[in-house]
């Protein structure tokens, strides 16, 4: 199944992130507890900045965390032509033009782009703008979204 290939490259490219994520986190840590961080002088703010910084990176190692595990506990579910759009369906939409756009909504990770068959998937969530107007639509549904900075008419040709 091809869907189980883009499940598959999410997972690798969550863990790649989480890996760096881990590493800066570790970094900011050790930078905001050293003991050079600590404050001189009440307009030191280095430590300060250090300690926030830490704080983010370690939110966004947790982010990655969850959305791995999202991943991992859930096999990408089977969709057919008489299904409705739903998390970890592949959709494939058609313009007016015969362009068209695959798009594979995943419950995290939105943004991550990989290549299915020589063509670029995008992966959304339910949640995103595209993902709204997608959910519940199915097959011969014509759906309107902004591309390229203007409205233009898809109709899904293809739901896996």
């Amino acid at each position: 199944m091809r869907k189980e290939k883009i499940h598959q490259q999410i997972i690798a490219k969550l863990q790649d992130d989480l890996a760096v994520a881990q590493q800066a986190a570790n970094t900011a840590h050790e930078t905001a507890t050293h003991t050079e961080s600590v404050a001189e002088n009440k307009y030191d703010t280095f430590g300060l900045e250090a300690s926030y910084l830490a704080e983010g990176q370690s939110r966004r190692v947790r982010e990655l965390e969850l959305a791995l595990a999202s991943y991992q506990n859930t096999p990408p579910k089977r969709f057919t032509d008489q299904d409705e759009v739903g998390v970890f369906a592949l959709v494939t939409l058609e313009a007016e033009d015969g362009s068209e756009r695959r798009l594979f909504v995943g419950p995290e990770a939105a943004g991550y782009k990989f290549l299915l068959d020589e063509q670029e998937v995008l992966v959304i969530t339910r949640h995103s703008p595209i993902g709204m107007k997608l959910m519940g639509k199915m097959v011969g549904d014509v759906v309107v979204l902004v591309a390229a900075g203007q409205e233009k008419e898809f109709e899904i040709v293809e739901l896996e």
